[in-house]
């Protein structure tokens, strides 16, 4: 094992001291700045294996550097622990909302602080491995995008969204990608408790050149093992900061090759975004409650779907029954599968909604 790099970056020099002092004892090459400023300068110049920083510094403090760090791809997945004496837990939010990895507080033991660079470099590298590019190209092909979407809204696309990229991971054992697309507000955030500060408009408005790994991964959370999730901003935003469609591309790109399938929750707006995403989709689940009017919409959206550039045969109707169970169904296409009315807890209803779930898991894959 190559000897590990830590940065520190503390306006304290009996602090820096101790910390480069301990880490050199245990074998690491220990690197020091006494601000913010000299701290991301010595980020960008020897590309540190983990930066060890402190909140309270003239100048910039370490929220203000932590959050130039992971704004500049070259460094942006640097692991950073906070080593700090503010214990207030809305420091402690703040730091994990900006993208810390780790937050201990002052005054610390060297071994402890040792402890934790260790589990946290360890945790680093077994994401690293994870994240690899398969090397079997047919693997690459199998990763799928799958979209949700519904032209008339209220019909569940994000449960079923959330429902499924589960069921991709717990059933199949597969890492999935799940962004929630229904700019600006979308659903996904608050259903899974997510904060919302790095989200998909901020992420989509850098250069195509820019959306690497490192940097999609600063504004993934992880909802589970192998479920990543990219929520939107879930707050009105200005016209102008919505994101370019093209920048879709080298996202789901760089994910299918890191052996990721891709779940979108694209709600019921067709932006020039959502368009986008529909057509670079390999599938797309279309979503009716099977409510006349739902259907009525469904049904006008399929005959419209090829001339905004989209195959018939990708588009997969689903029924998803939110609002009770439906007998007649007015629809121009056979639907793929049927989800039950969620409420309804008989074992024959439970059965039949685990198997309508099963179908959408197997036809994606």
């Amino acid at each position: 094992m190559s000897q590990k790099k830590v940065l520190i970056i503390d306006d304290e020099f009996p602090v820096r001291y101790l910390v480069e002092h301990q880490l050199k004892r245990n074998g690491f090459e220990a690197i020091s700045a006494k601000d913010g400023p000299s701290g991301i300068e010595a980020a960008h110049t020897h590309k540190p294996d983990l930066i060890v920083l402190d909140i309270m510094m003239p100048n910039m403090n370490g929220f203000e550097v932590c959050e130039k760090i992971r704004s500049a791809p070259p460094i942006a997945a640097t692991p950073v622990i906070f080593l700090t004496a503010c214990m207030t837990r809305k420091h402690k939010l703040r730091a994990f909302e900006i993208g810390a990895d780790d937050y201990l507080v002052k005054p610390f033991q060297p071994d402890e602080l040792l402890a934790h660079i260790t589990a946290v470099l360890r945790r680093a590298n077994e994401t690293a491995e994870t994240d690899k590019p398969q090397e079997n190209e047919k693997t690459h092909g199998s990763n799928k995008i799958v979209s949700l979407f519904s032209p008339k809204g209220g019909v569940g696309t994000t449960t079923l969204a959330i429902q499924l990229s589960e069921a991709m991971v717990i059933r199949e054992g597969r890492p999935v990608l799940l962004i929630d697309l229904d700019l600006p507000l979308g659903g996904i955030a608050p259903m899974l408790n997510l904060y919302s500060q790095r989200h998909i408009v901020d992420l989509l408005n850098y250069r195509p050149d820019e959306i690497a790994l490192p940097l999609i991964k600063q504004y993934t959370q992880r909802h589970r093992n192998n479920l990543l999730v990219i929520p939107t901003p879930t707050k009105l935003i200005s016209p102008t900061k919505m994101p370019s469609p093209a920048n879709l591309k080298p996202l789901f790109d760089t994910m299918k090759a890191a052996g990721y399938h891709i779940i979108l929750d694209l709600g019921s707006t067709l932006s020039n975004v959502t368009v986008e995403a529909l057509r670079q989709s390999d599938l797309v689940y279309v979503v009716t409650s099977g409510q006349p009017v739902a259907n009525k919409l469904h049904n006008a959206f399929m005959e419209s779907a090829p001339k905004m550039g989209l195959q018939p045969r990708q588009m997969l109707p689903v029924i998803n029954e939110l609002h009770g169970s439906v007998e007649k169904m007015d629809l121009t296409r056979v639907p793929v599968a049927r989800i039950p009315h969620a409420n309804e807890r008989t074992r024959t209803r439970m059965w039949l909604r685990d198997q309508g779930m099963g179908k959408l898991v197997s036809v994606m894959l």
